[in-house]
């Protein structure tokens, strides 16, 4: 198998979700990202946002604006419509809410029809590891549902509480987290694979 080429690094890739290397497992998610087309590369890793949308949609019911904006990038070529990303100032507590619409924020930068491909794929790399996070927060955030309460009010609390960064350790070292957090970056190896395939 030669080095570099596209077997090589999906390879490098499940090797490093193996290992929980979460560097490694973007840096080869982005290699080959970069391998597609522009519209490949934005549709595989829409695909890869939307699932997680009906989980979001749970915890924050009527918040609708991803779902519009994710169902906006349907078309093949780069969007060009004009417009800004439309800001939120809210935060959602739920669960991985967070992540979840920095995901959708990066997709979208990606989708546009000005992004140079190194900023599309940095975004789209971006997206996949927002979706990856959720899906971790929102599975120890639904299990252990007061403890994920009181580390959000402390986070965007702002401050220096020693409470916080003991939760985020708690949460990465949790064993379904962990567990998660390994089947999702093997998984998006998968559809990376079968759309090389396509060229």
């Amino acid at each position: 198998m030669e080095a570099g080429s596209p077997d090589a690094e999906l390879q490098a890739s499940r090797l490093a979700a193996e290992e929980r290397d979460w560097n490694g497992c973007l840096a080869v998610t982005e290699e080959l990202l970069l391998r597609l087309p522009a519209s490949r590369a934005v549709r595989r890793v829409r695909q890869v946002v939307e699932r997680h949308l009906p989980t979001f949609e749970r915890h924050q019911p009527g918040v609708r604006w991803p779902r519009e904006l994710i169902e906006s990038i349907r078309d093949e070529e780069p969007l060009d419509d004009g417009g800004g990303w439309p800001e939120e100032e809210d935060d959602h507590p739920g669960p991985g809410a967070n992540n979840f619409t920095r995901a959708v924020e990066n997709l979208w930068r990606a989708s546009r029809s000005g992004a140079e491909a190194q900023q599309r794929t940095e975004a789209l790399g971006s997206a996949i590891a927002s979706v990856i996070l959720a899906e971790e927060m929102e599975s120890w955030g639904s299990r252990h549902p007061e403890e994920w309460s009181r580390w959000y009010e402390l986070a965007s609390a702002g401050g220096n509480d020693p409470r916080v960064p003991a939760t985020q350790l708690t949460l990465m070292r949790d064993p379904e987290s962990m567990r998660l957090e390994r089947a999702a970056w093997m998984e998006i190896a998968a559809p990376l694979e079968e759309a090389l395939g396509e060229r």
